[in-house]
């Protein structure tokens, strides 16, 4: 059983996103009386870095913010697993799924799993208002984790592409992206496909709090494509 133990999110305003999130993980763990160095996996979802960065990894930036695991190394050193799922709109089912597989063969507590996005630059089209989420993941975790599924059948050829020039880079896209509503049915929980990966989660972790039993998370992406997490809330 692996699921969120503790979650918190805050807007990310003119914070840098690793300064973001490095100041949110902090202060859940404090709350949770959890030590940093407790954990063993930290998995990092997004769409935009900056410049359209995908490497290195944001997660092993976090790592070392964070001074996890940031030891001479030994035979006795633990190790702390840290990398990205980036998957458009996706990337955050697909990142707490990797989470769900890994954490119960790692010999460590806890996972962290951050989903975040900044403004790529000052000429990138921009009409959010980001959200930084952080979630401590344990191997018992009341919000449970249970499985994925991935529908293609309505998958389009929208997507987006990142433009490399001297000055700045832009972002170009091949056709228009579908469009999806916020909306609840009973316990299925749809997300809109304007908000960003923070957005996403935290929405869903607010709205889950006040359920109980097997409940669903989707998203669609902008190319179509639909994305189901399924969860158990409070064991039952």
């Amino acid at each position: 059983m692996v699921g969120i133990l503790a979650f918190r999110f805050e807007p990310i305003n003119k914070k840098s996103l690793l300064k973001s999130l490095k100041g949110i993980t902090q202060k859940l763990c404090k709350q949770n009386n959890i030590d940093l160095q407790d954990i063993g996996l930290i998995v990092h979802t997004g769409t935009y870095r900056q410049n359209f960065r995908q490497e290195p990894a944001f997660a092993a930036h976090l790592q070392q913010a964070l001074k996890i695991g940031c030891e001479d190394i030994s035979s006795s050193s633990k190790h702390v697993f840290s990398f990205d799922v980036l998957d458009g709109s996706c990337g955050s089912h697909h990142a707490l799924e990797t989470i769900a597989d890994l954490l119960p063969t790692m010999d460590c507590k806890y996972a962290l799993f951050t989903a975040g996005d900044y403004r790529p630059n000052k000429e990138t089209e921009w009409n959010h208002k980001p959200i930084s989420f952080v979630a401590i993941i344990s191997k018992d975790g009341p919000l449970e984790i249970l499985d994925c599924s991935f529908d293609y059948k309505q998958q389009n050829d929208f997507t987006s592409t990142a433009i490399m020039n001297k000055k700045y880079h832009s972002e170009a896209f091949t056709s228009k992206p579908q469009i999806t509503s916020h909306s609840i049915e009973d316990n299925l929980f749809i997300t809109s496909s304007e908000w960003l990966s923070g957005e996403q989660v935290s929405r869903f972790v607010e709205w889950a709090k006040s359920k109980n039993g097997i409940i669903t998370h989707r998203i669609k992406n902008r190319n179509g494509r639909v994305s189901d997490l399924r969860w158990r809330v409070n064991g039952e």
